[in-house]
């Protein structure tokens, strides 16, 4: 009984978190000028909702932060490591040495993950970028995703830390035989997360990526692309609409779709604002 008071206390307070980060998120998009910013989540067939997602704006930089958690304090971990990153992020020197700011804030927040819950009780996938004169820098652990929607085109940015990307590498790496590469090509789950002790390096951008004009960030947990097509996708960031009603829209497809199992939502979209501040 205990176990279960302690569950629907912590579950209450993580909501009400919920909503005054949601708030302190558009005060701070209300102020930037540059860049207009949609946000959207749903619960999908999930009783607790683990994504957790942050903006941040320091220095001329945005930074855009997404953690997917899993276990059984997941939404616990994934408020942790978005914390950690925007907390982080408010190092002036932290959009001037983006691989050393991702690196640190995600050893920091495994490091807080397993501070704070006993083994295996929580863990998170990350997706991060950061924008700063037209440059975006990202960085990820897990599986999310990261595209750019350019010219009808969503390209994607991030590969994904996941077991078939794995074997792919240990293929090309001479590691592993062409059969062993084929028999784990289907298993897409993730290998790296944090808050284990286990955890591994990042993944991370070899070179900034120049932002065009009219180009659209997106980031995403699992239960978007696992259900939406690509070519979905780029339908509803074809349409002329507000950035947060496009948000919109990719839950409002997600919720319509005829997959019986739904994981948690969330989606980040962004992008520069033209010269009339559309």
């Amino acid at each position: 009984m205990a176990d279960v008071i302690i569950s629907v206390i912590l579950f209450s307070a993580m909501a009400i978190l919920h909503i005054l980060r949601t708030q302190e998120d558009k005060e701070i998009l209300s102020a930037e000028e540059e860049y207009e910013i949609g946000m959207a989540s749903n619960l999908g067939s999930n009783d607790v909702q683990q994504d957790y997602f942050g903006v941040k704006k320091n220095n001329g930089a945005i930074l855009m932060v997404l953690a997917d958690g899993a276990g059984q304090y997941g939404e616990v971990a994934a408020k942790l490591t978005v914390d950690t990153f925007k907390e982080l992020f408010e190092d002036e020197t932290a959009s001037l040495q983006p691989q050393y700011f991702f690196k640190r804030a995600a050893n920091a927040a495994n490091k807080k993950i397993i501070n704070t819950l006993e083994e295996r009780q929580g863990e998170s996938s990350v997706a991060a970028v950061i924008i700063k004169n037209s440059q975006l820098f990202y960085t990820l652990v897990g599986n999310s995703k990261i595209a750019v929607f350019r010219n009808g085109d969503l390209i994607p940015v991030s590969e994904g830390q996941t077991v078939d990307v794995l074997a792919r590498h240990a293929y090309t790496e001479g590691k592993i035989s062409r059969q062993e590469t084929l028999a784990l090509l289907n298993e897409h789950r993730r290998y790296n997360v944090l808050g284990q002790d286990a955890f591994q390096d990042i993944e991370i951008f070899d070179k900034p990526l120049t932002l065009e004009e009219n180009d659209t960030v997106v980031i995403m947990s699992e239960g978007i692309f696992n259900v939406l097509r690509w070519v979905d996708m780029e339908q509803i960031l074809s349409q002329r609409n507000s950035i947060q009603t496009l948000a919109n829209n990719f839950i409002q497809t997600v919720k319509s779709s005829p997959q019986i199992y739904k994981d948690n939502a969330t989606v980040l979209i962004c992008k520069k604002k033209n010269e009339v501040g559309t």
